[in-house]
C-alpha cells in the first residue's frame, strides 16, 4: 500500500540528500532512511518506506547512492553480526521462557519451518 508522506518527512529527505552530497559526494541510503526515521518517529513510518523516498531524492538530484553492507549484514543476517540484534519480543519471550535456550531455539524452528 503506498504511503502518504508528510511535507516535514520530504523536506528532512531533501535537506539530508543534499547535505550528504556536498559532504561525501555520495548518498547512503539505509543510513540516511533511519536518520530520517527516528527525527520523524511520530509519524510511524517503517525504514523500507523511507528508503524508497531517499532513493528517489536522490535520483532527483542525479547524486550516487551507496547500501552500507555493514548496515545490510546487522539488519537481514543477524547470525553473521556479533551484535545482538534480536527484537525485544524475542528477548522478552526468551527470558520468561521456562525452557532452556536449545530448547526455546528447537520451538522456534519449528514455528518457522
Amino acid at each position: 500500500m503506498l504511503r502518504g508522506f508528510s511535507d516535514r518527512l520530504r523536506n528532512d529527505a531533501h535537506h539530508k540528500v543534499q547535505q550528504a552530497l556536498r559532504e561525501y559526494g555520495i548518498v547512503n541510503i539505509i543510513q540516511l532512511s533511519e536518520e530520517i526515521r527516528l527525527m520523524n518517529i511520530g509519524e510511524n513510518i517503517a525504514r523500507e518506506d523511507i528508503e524508497s523516498l531517499v532513493m528517489q531524492v536522490a535520483q532527483l538530484y542525479g547524486g550516487a547512492i551507496e547500501f552500507d553492507e555493514e548496515a545490510l549484514t546487522a539488519l537481514d543476517l543477524p547470525d553473521a553480526c556479533p551484535a545482538d540484534s534480536r527484537n525485544d519480543l524475542e528477548k522478552a519471550l526468551r527470558e520468561r521462557s521456562l525452557l532452556s535456550p536449545e530448547a526455546a531455539d528447537l520451538l522456534q524452528l519449528n514455528d518457522k519451518g
